[in-house]
């Protein structure tokens, strides 16, 4: 079956943060004017080498935008036979490029970056730090990515439940992320398995200022709402802006759809 994916992204600079510090990828389009506070697109187009991917910026003022900039300018569209390949080296490339920014100003900057790769009719999901990629299928909202984070440690390690991780202090403590000297640790990058697309499927790439914000239940129920991709990416950023908004935030929406079907953005 020949499937459409439509999506849209909108990033917003919270309640409290003066600066935005998350950038996207939505199929080749990024927020390249970083200065400013707000942005967001839209993409329509057959399910064939699709890449669609969300990234967060840290270091403060100039430095995070830096980062998550050089995060994903440094994706590559690609066939699915090529997905681990390419997003590897992009993802080394993006840590090399972010590095010697550190070098040059002396300020520590670092980025995560959660990605979904979408080809022949199935879709991987790729991440490195704490930024997420959910897929909400028959009403159930399930987590793909997974968080590198000392928390996620210690619930692989029978330490932590999942809902005690949620609201660890060290939740946030990353073991991975772009800005990594060499030296220090090699990145690797988490894949998933691949997953088959179905019509009806609803993909969410955000940052942590969504879910600090919203827990899994309250973002389904905006996923399984209805309405577009860009009415949803809406309604996730005024959920979290609503419940404080004490971080940017980024919703990166994209539904799936028999190929023909006409729907609004």
């Amino acid at each position: 079956m020949s499937l459409k994916i439509k999506a849209a992204v909108l990033t917003h600079v919270g309640n409290v943060r003066t600066n935005n510090e998350d950038n996207f990828f939505l199929n080749k389009r990024i927020r390249r004017c970083v200065s400013r506070k707000k942005a967001s697109c839209r993409f329509s187009g057959q399910d064939k080498a699709i890449l669609f991917a969300e990234a967060d910026g840290m270091g403060g003022h100039a430095h995070g935008e830096l980062a998550s900039l050089h995060a994903v300018q440094s994706l590559q569209n690609c066939s699915f036979a090529q997905i681990t390949s390419v997003a590897t080296a992009c993802l080394r490339w993006a840590n090399e490029q972010i590095c010697e920014e550190i070098e040059k100003s002396g300020n520590r900057m670092g980025s995560t970056l959660t990605a979904l790769y979408i080809d022949e009719g199935k879709a991987v999901c790729c991440n490195i730090g704490d930024s997420r990629c959910y897929l909400l299928r028959g009403g159930t909202l399930t987590q793909l990515s997974r968080d590198d984070s000392k928390a996620r440690r210690m619930v692989d390690l029978g330490i932590l439940t999942p809902e005690q991780a949620a609201r660890h202090p060290s939740r946030h403590e990353l073991t991975q992320h772009l800005g990594i000297f060499p030296d220090e640790l090699v990145i690797q990058p988490a894949f998933t398995e691949p997953v088959q697309l179905r019509p009806g499927d609803v993909f969410l790439l955000c940052s942590d200022g969504l879910t600090d914000m919203a827990d899994d239940k309250a973002i389904a129920a905006v996923l399984a709402g209805g309405g577009s991709p860009s009415q949803q990416a809406k309604a996730l950023v005024r959920l979290a802006l609503k419940e404080g908004g004490r971080d940017n935030v980024t919703a990166l929406v994209a539904a799936v759809q028999p190929f023909g079907r006409r729907k609004p953005f």
